[in-house]
């Protein structure tokens, strides 16, 4: 789901702008009637576009692209104003900004959108995050999701994760392990991830979901569909996950031993684990220079964390550079 934002003080006029964005598929808007206001929604989530009036109360549309500058953000901007003339010379020439003259029409603003939103999604289509790249994200991370699969714009299926752990799989053909294996392995797909808000009904699978995985891994390979994936993502999985109990043979087994209290965290362990917490919420969502952002910021808290270390070099192989500052 792609987000906009829509910058206009007049709220007749912003409401009428955002019920007609909100029509294209795929598409989420939130808006805001000053600067002030869309910051904080900036703040809380990046949007993919903005959408901005420049003649606002208090504050200039002009000044959005120092505040995105501020923030190391590299989001489209489009610009929809009824003064240009006056404005003109103050815009900069710059690759991420459209500028429209008012009255601009829905339809030439929705096709502005589309482009811009295309322009995205065409770069994200190419990214190397693959199915069970999201799935180890969304498992660290404890997270509850819905991994949707697509192929050539056609959903194949679906993979759900509660709170961390992988609890169905569906598609076409059925669900379980075998729905697993076939979406986590699916040849040119695209992922796309949506929040989970309430308990899944459904639980077709059960275990640890790095078992899951690598048995989905093991079941395609030998059936030949994991093609390049299985050697470099087998083994990024087992580094990730976390080591295995052994099994302990006999009839007798011990009880386990009561686990002493966690130790209270230092300030560095504090910020690295929201830095990364951060980092893989924008990866979910696919909001790549967020997430390039936060995963620095838990590099300096902890540089030699593997985890860490592997995103930033993902990311760098995409293509995904901190944007300049102002």
């Amino acid at each position: 789901m792609a987000l906009v934002l829509l910058i206009e003080d007049e709220e007749m006029l912003r409401s009428s702008m955002s019920r007609g964005i909100a029509k294209l598929s795929g598409v989420e808007v939130m808006d805001a009637g000053s600067l002030e206001d869309a910051l904080a929604l900036i703040d809380r989530s990046p949007p993919d576009v903005i959408v901005s009036d420049i003649d606002l109360p208090r504050r200039s549309g002009l000044e959005l692209l120092g505040e995105l500058g501020k923030r190391r953000l590299q989001i489209p901007v489009i610009y929809a104003s009824g003064y240009l003339m006056a404005y003109r010379s103050q815009i900069p020439q710059h690759a991420d900004v459209d500028v429209m003259e008012k009255p601009v029409s829905l339809e030439e603003l929705r096709a502005a959108l589309e482009r811009r939103l295309n322009q995205s999604r065409s770069s994200m289509e190419i990214a190397p995050f693959s199915v069970p790249d999201y799935l180890q994200l969304a498992c660290m991370g404890r997270h509850s999701v819905v991994v949707d699969v697509e192929r050539a714009g056609q959903r194949l299926g679906e993979i759900v994760v509660w709170k961390g752990d992988v609890v169905s799989a569906r598609d076409e053909r059925g669900g379980g392990d075998a729905a697993l294996r076939r979406l986590a392995f699916s040849k040119g797909s695209l992922v796309r991830c949506r929040t989970l808000l309430e308990q899944p009904r459904e639980q077709n699978l059960d275990g640890n979901w790095e078992w899951l995985v690598m048995e989905a891994a093991r079941q395609a390979d030998e059936l030949g569909e994991t093609g390049e994936w299985q050697e470099e993502q087998q083994s990024a999985v087992l580094r990730a996950a976390a080591p295995l109990d052994e099994v302990i043979e006999g009839d007798a087994v011990p009880a386990e031993p009561e686990e002493p209290p966690e130790p209270e965290l230092t300030a560095a362990e504090r910020a690295f684990n929201e830095a990364w917490d951060r980092g893989i919420e924008a990866l979910l969502a696919k909001r790549y220079t967020v997430a390039l952002l936060a995963f620095q910021e838990a590099g300096q808290s902890n540089p030699d964390d593997p985890k860490v270390r592997a995103n930033l070099k993902r990311l760098e192989d995409m293509g995904i550079h901190e944007p300049p500052a102002d």
